[in-house]
């Protein structure tokens, strides 16, 4: 071999190689939770905070809430979940669990439980939205500690807690 030719079969190689590794990646990606948001809304209280975002989210939750009874029926606790699933297309026909367990004052250790399927809406960016008001809330009080658990056929694909889980 000449020197020319081993210079060529070099460059091929250094061109082959980002190739084979990009034909290598997985393409099983995992799901993650990206965000969780909490509010918790006593509608008897006033809010005292210079954000606007706070007293909006409070006018918001209690649009529409015309008695005080209706007022109280709402107050609570709001969580928010944002996840990513990045390999929907291959499982649509397998339901998802959104599993959201939590411990609340009144009831100490014991936990409560919330299921939630989903089949068909499931796509790459998914949005869980979990209240714990009305009576679940008067009669136990506020809620301690918190996880929530995304499964599919019976296998964890992420969670995510509060610090006190």
């Amino acid at each position: 071999m000449d020197f020319i030719t081993i210079r060529i079969a070099f460059k091929c190689l250094i061109f082959m190689i980002p190739v084979i590794f990009i034909g290598c990646q997985s393409t099983n990606k995992k799901v993650s939770i990206t965000n969780s948001k909490y509010f918790f809304l006593d509608a008897e209280d006033q809010i005292d905070s210079e954000d606007p975002m706070v007293s909006f989210e409070k006018k918001y939750l209690l649009h529409g809430a015309v008695s005080e009874q209706e007022k109280i029926q709402r107050s609570g606790h709001y969580y928010v979940f944002d996840w990513i699933y990045p390999n929907w297309e291959s499982f649509k026909n397998s339901p998802i669990v959104m599993r959201f367990e939590y411990r609340q004052k009144k009831t100490g250790s014991k936990i409560h439980r919330k299921d939630l399927t989903t089949s068909s809406q499931t796509s790459y960016r998914n949005k869980t939205k979990i209240k714990i008001t009305g009576k679940d809330y008067q009669q136990n009080g506020k809620v301690t500690a918190w996880r929530i658990s995304i499964f599919r056929d019976g296998h964890v694909l992420a969670s995510d807690q509060s610090y006190l889980w």
